[in-house]
């Protein structure tokens, strides 16, 4: 008993500060460090700013508008992190997004029925379109050795030109003066739910996700297999996983994600689709920028995608009211990162070099490990 009652605050602190040296705690506490420093020396009030930038994000309509942020940058952020978990590197989310947003919006705009019946035609057309994209790399990798990296990443200028194409010569509405399709009928748009004061439905529909992939890989054969595949292809292969199958369902599922994410940029945000925008949002980089700060976790993808939405939405909050510029939020999306991918490396050539690490510096785990 004596032992137990010695061993037990030491197995607790032991966690604690397994907590507390998380390298995601780590990097978001130094990133906002060092943004306070950097409103200190441009002659801002660094705590007047931060509280205009949590009051932003979090009070009033600024609520709103970041869960709506959120939406599309905690979808993104699972596109990438599906196909990061079992070791490819997807960086095709932007084409995939623009393309399935297209389909989505062509089924929203020329399908006759009502809307419970279209939205949902429109968002699984969206999902399809993105997947059947997502297929081009996969397959290039898996039967033509096409490293899946540089394809996926080619891949987004080509649906930014033939989205762009269709939209200019097939598409077009001559009544407006953007290059955009006709908007979508306001009985195909996606509903708003009456709380957060009017959030769109499909953040109900993220949630899920994040449960179902979640699930998926904690409580699966082939979220298994996934994380095997991830951790090491080649003993994957040895122990009966048919890595190149894998990396096509992977991609099938990444590129589905982000065509339905696509969709609902349309359907439940813009109305219509303007060739370029879903490109400028940046939403597909933000997403990879999510995944890699949750290391590929659902749960911490959606804690993680509402921080990051409530740095952009709150650095206009900042920007308007404390005189301080909005890309103090960029700034700190960039601190979190370099943070990150700093300590990683750093705690990964301890573990080469033989030296030991200290409490909360682990050797990270395998990609995405949950």
């Amino acid at each position: 008993m004596a032992d137990q009652r010695l061993t037990a605050p030491s197995g607790l602190g032991s966690r604690i500060g397994n907590v507390a040296g998380h390298p995601a705690l780590f990097s978001l506490v130094l990133a906002f460090a060092l943004g306070w420093v950097i409103v200190w020396l441009t002659g801002g009030d660094p705590w007047f700013a931060y509280r205009e930038m949590f009051d932003g994000a979090t009070a009033g309509s600024g609520l709103r508008n970041t869960l709506s942020r959120a939406i599309p940058i905690v979808g993104m952020a699972l596109a990438v992190s599906v196909a990061f978990r079992s070791g490819v590197i997807n960086l095709g989310g932007e084409g995939q997004m623009v393309v399935g947003g297209l389909a989505g919006t062509v089924v929203a705009i020329y399908m006759p029925g009502p809307g419970q019946l279209v939205v949902p035609v429109a968002m699984v057309v969206g999902g399809l379109a993105g997947a059947l994209w997502a297929v081009l790399p996969a397959l290039g990798q898996t039967r033509l050795r096409l490293p899946i990296l540089i394809t996926s990443l080619l891949l987004n200028y080509v649906a930014r030109a033939i989205t762009g194409y269709l939209v200019r010569f097939r598409l077009l509405d001559d009544s407006v003066t953007l290059t955009s399709t006709e908007q979508v009928p306001a009985t195909a748009r996606m509903p708003k739910m009456p709380l957060f004061g009017g959030v769109s439905y499909s953040l109900v529909l993220v949630v899920i996700l994040v449960i179902v992939i979640w699930v998926v890989y904690s409580r699966s054969v082939s979220g298994y297999e996934t994380r095997m595949a991830g951790l090491n292809a080649r003993f994957a292969r040895y122990g009966g996983i048919q890595v190149e199958r894998q990396t096509v369902y992977v991609m099938v599922v990444a590129g589905a994600i982000g065509g339905v994410i696509g969709t609902h940029m349309i359907l439940g945000d813009a109305y219509r689709y303007i060739d370029g925008e879903l490109v400028l949002s940046g939403l597909a980089w933000t997403g990879l920028l999510v995944a890699l700060l949750a290391n590929n976790h659902p749960l911490l993808i959606l804690a993680a995608g509402l921080l990051f939405s409530g740095l952009q939405i709150g650095g206009l909050a900042m920007q308007r009211n404390a005189d301080v510029s909005w890309r103090l939020a960029q700034v700190l999306q960039a601190l979190v990162i370099v943070a990150v991918a700093s300590r990683l490396t750093f705690t990964w050539f301890k573990r080469r070099t033989g030296r030991d690490v200290t409490v909360g510096e682990t050797e990270p785990a395998g990609v995405g490990e949950v």
